[in-house]
């Protein structure tokens, strides 16, 4: 039937390539609709309890796009009036840009902040700075009244006030700027106030986002990078024009029809699947040059078998066997990668998926068009000169090795290889066991990337800017307004501070009370209303100083629920999980049988989501996976042993890569997760193609060892060029500088090293103890 279909398609090569170019070019069209999508929410999985709560309190306390806008001395305290009239202004200019969420701009010099305090006829709420103090008398009071409302003011100044900040939040992120602007117009602000001896750093969402976008943008070079990288290793496989211009060709194309279709169904480009054009480049030219060198192949083959023939119908006859007998291992192959990719969807994580998704569609396209597009250019371009047949023979850097390991199959001494795969393998198992999941910031950045500075900075002398809430949700309004609800809430919080975490700060309605109850009193804070007429005298006191706007980062309008916000140092992975655990065995214990039902998520939580999903995800992915290899390959070979055979070299690859990231300390993240995948998606037709030579040699000798041997030196060959394509192109990856691209270049590259080196030297050295029977099949 493959020879019936081959045929007919080189009858007519025109209209194939007719064909061909309309649908690159509608598809090519859709390209234009393609969209860059930066979105935090992409990145967690949407489902989870953890992320529920995060986005219950972002609809009711915002907080999703908070920054903090750091002012760090090198010298000295920030209580000077130079430094304060900076941050008097910076506080101005934030409070005008668009989209800031009324309420939330803070600083020392912001008139939401509140000096609360008594005299003798009555408790009063103040704004804490009238006006930038100038003389040392007017800074020694303003430093004692930030001292006295420590409870509040400790969130944006630090105890020894060598550094404050500015907090904002966002409530129409793509108004103020969106991820292209926003962080730029923050900048900007910070950067008119820079001065030599103070840094001025926005850290939050806008500048995480901006720099994602500055990474993902470099990807456009990458690609090109990649090309040329590609197009230079075609020709160094061919030596020949038309042996770098044909698999190129095909495979721009397949880009081409898997872009264009993410445009026409409006499927968003993120920085995970944006390394997709890089990946089909890689797999596209991989695949057309195991066709093509098996057109060679046939070629001299049949001009020496035919001499009477024309070149012309020498190039023909070349074109439809090379396509008959590797065309069903394309297909095999081809079918396997694209499963593979479709499974990421197992993950749950929506910017896995999509990256998935078009991948499996991109690898379906490039089996499409080299099933077609190749065949049909092939037969059209003018048959290869005997010059041209010559240098395409020439022996490369790979072609001695694969000759001593041929040479080693003869001689019966392959099994030294099996003890060193063994080796190897066990040395990856003892590294699997030491991995970890890490989807921290510094997972995704390196420590010299622009977006670390100013989080460290605010780790290192502010409260942090990763938090953990506690949402506390009431039967019906005025819940929080219980003293015993407010009581609980202050028990949670000395818990949570006891805790031997980098705590920076913890944030509720309780220090506001506490700290009205303290000046009311004029005692030290520490004590609450016991009351609910005692907490609604002092909440309608604080709101007759200020506005509704001031309370609602704490409580909703009706008093119905409420957040307690803890803000971490750190970004600890274990750190982080252990406090989420230990706050939420201690919350469902305090709040048992009260009118408040109180729940952990939002911030950081959402990376324990994450890690949660993907270590799950990833188990799943890797049974479909190897599912999907071993069922598709024991049809192809008819033999279950044949299936197993064609995952050794994968699972060995896969296992290598998660060995070596347990052995180095890289964790398992969002960037990593789906190079197994990749791994064998890619690396899969490796083994299949070998196995169908071993087997088609072994009819034409009937000896196992010289069939394994003559397939290592032509088939093995072709694995080398693919094998070094496909990782020659992702390596162009480590020029992004940007964390998960460099690990993806070197892990992608390397499995493909482990998966081809597998493939050539486990493979056989296993075949020949085993000979399956399968092999002896027709």
């Amino acid at each position: 039937m493959l020879r019936r279909y081959v045929t007919s398609l080189v009858s007519r090569p025109k209209t194939v390539i007719v064909v061909v170019s309309v649908i690159t070019l509608v598809l090519g069209f859709f390209l234009t609709r393609l969209q860059v999508l930066l979105d935090v929410d992409s990145q967690i999985p949407p489902g989870h309890p953890f992320v529920a709560v995060g986005k219950r309190v972002e609809k009711l306390f915002g907080g999703k796009y908070m920054t903090v806008m750091g002012v760090y001395p090198a010298e000295g305290t920030v209580y000077t009036p130079k430094i304060l009239a900076k941050v008097k202004r910076i506080t101005e200019a934030v409070e005008v840009l668009p989209g800031v969420k009324k309420g939330t701009v803070l600083s020392l010099m912001s008139n939401r902040t509140k000096d609360i305090h008594s005299t003798e006829d009555a408790l009063e709420i103040t704004p804490l700075a009238a006006k930038v103090p100038e003389t040392e008398a007017e800074i020694a009071t303003f430093r004692a009244r930030v001292k006295a409302n420590s409870l509040l003011t400790s969130l944006f100044v630090s105890d020894d006030g060598r550094a404050t900040a500015v907090f904002v939040d966002f409530d129409d992120f793509e108004k103020a700027g969106g991820s292209k602007g926003l962080f730029l117009k923050l900048d900007a602000i910070a950067a008119a106030e820079r001065e030599p001896g103070l840094e001025i750093l926005p850290a939050g969402t806008a500048s995480i986002l901006y720099w994602l976008l500055v990474y993902t943008r470099r990807l456009s070079f990458l690609f090109a990078l990649a090309l040329v990288t590609i197009a230079y290793l075609l020709y160094r496989a061919f030596r020949t024009l038309q042996g770098m211009i044909v698999p190129l060709l095909t495979a721009i194309i397949c880009v081409i029809w898997a872009l264009g279709l993410m445009g026409l169904i409006g499927a968003p480009m993120d920085p995970w699947n944006m390394m997709t054009p890089i990946l089909l480049l890689a797999v596209g030219a991989g695949h057309s040059v195991q066709i093509l060198k098996r057109y060679y192949e046939e070629y001299n083959r049949i001009r020496e078998a035919h001499p009477d023939l024309s070149p012309v119908e020498h190039n023909r006859q070349a074109v439809i066997e090379a396509t008959v007998k590797v065309g069903l291992v394309m297909l095999a192959a081809g079918t396997i990668a694209a499963l593979s990719f479709a499974s990421l969807a197992a993950f749950g994580l929506p910017s896995i998926q999509n990256f998935g998704l078009c991948a499996a569609f991109g690898i379906a396209a490039a089996l499409t068009v080299e099933m077609t597009f190749i065949p049909a250019m092939r037969v059209l371009l003018s048959p290869p000169s005997p010059r041209q047949t010559e240098r395409e023979k020439r022996q490369e850097y790979f072609d001695p090795i694969l000759e001593k390991l041929a040479q080693v199959i003869r001689n019966k001494r392959e099994q030294p290889m099996l003890w060193v795969f063994i080796a190897i393998i066990a040395v990856a198992v003892v590294g699997m066991t030491r991995l970890q999941t890490n989807n921290s910031l510094g997972a995704q950045f390196f420590e010299s990337n622009a977006p670390i500075h100013g989080f460290r900075m605010a780790d290192s002398r502010l409260t942090g800017t990763r938090v953990i809430q506690v949402l506390l949700e009431g039967n019906a309004p005025d819940a929080i307004k219980n003293p015993e609800v407010l009581h609980r809430m202050d028990e949670l919080s000395e818990f949570i501070a006891r805790q031997p975490l980098p705590i920076g700060k913890l944030q509720s309605i309780v220090d506001l009370l506490k700290l009205m109850n303290a000046a009311m009193e004029n005692t030290e804070a520490g004590k609450l209303p016991d009351t609910v007429q005692g907490v609604a005298q002092y909440l309608l006191l604080y709101s007759m100083g200020g506005s509704e706007e001031d309370l609602s980062r704490l409580v909703d309008r009706d008093f119905q629920n409420a957040v307690i916000t803890i803000f971490l140092k750190t970004d600890d992975f274990a750190a982080m999980k252990a406090l989420t655990v230990a706050t939420t065995a201690e919350a469902e214990r305090l709040f048992a049988g009260l009118p408040v039902k109180a729940r952990v998520g939002g911030g950081v939580t959402n990376a324990i989501a994450l890690n949660e999903t993907m270590v799950r995800g990833k188990t799943i992915n890797l049974i479909q996976i190897s599912v999907f290899v071993v069922v598709i390959t024991s049809i192809l070979l008819r033999s279950l042993a044949g299936g197993f055979l064609v995952l050794l070299p994968l699972a060995t690859a896969a296992m290598v890569n998660l060995g070596l990231m347990g052995l180095t300390g890289i964790p398992l993240s969002l960037g990593t997760a789906a190079i197994s995948a990749m791994a064998i998606g890619i690396g899969a037709d490796y083994a299949v193609y070998l196995l169908f030579r071993i087997r088609e040699e072994f009819q034409r000798t009937g000896d196992l060892r010289e069939a394994t041997a003559h397939a290592l030196t032509t088939s093995g060959k072709a694995i080398a060029y693919v094998a070094t394509s496909v990782g020659a192109g992702y390596l162009c990856l480590v020029f992004s500088l940007f964390k998960v691209h460099v690990l993806l270049g070197v892990l992608v590259a390397l499995t493909m090293v482990v998966s081809s080196g597998a493939t050539v030297a486990f493979l056989p050295a296993v075949l020949l103890r085993l000979t399956p029977r399968f092999l002896k099949r027709g």
